[in-house]
């Protein structure tokens, strides 16, 4: 008996589904995200809450879609993203 590969494990768990709903998940996560970046270069502040918004939502969506590999990667890369965001935050000086 062989192990299976990624690509096998997401169609036997039900991925296909989540081939859909990922994108649709990144899409509204940039989206979030770009609203959080355009506040902050308000304050003067650079950040990429844009890129973090999409993998989270991809994440997301991918439990959506019933595809959990895919959804614990997504979850867990935009998680560590957004506290990388929030570090880099935190040592730039603020606008005002």
């Amino acid at each position: 008996m062989r192990e299976l590969s990624t690509s096998e494990q997401q169609e036997v768990s039900g991925g296909l589904f989540g081939l859909i709903t990922a994108p649709i998940g990144g899409i509204l996560g940039a989206a979030i995200g770009s609203i959080v970046d355009a506040g902050n270069r308000v304050a003067g502040r650079d950040s990429n809450f844009k890129g973090s918004g999409a993998l989270l939502g991809a994440g997301i969506g991918a439990a959506v879609g019933l595809s959990p590999i895919t959804a614990i990667l997504g979850i867990g890369s935009g998680i560590v993203s957004i506290v990388r965001n929030g570090l880099g935050l935190k040592g730039q000086k603020p606008l005002f």
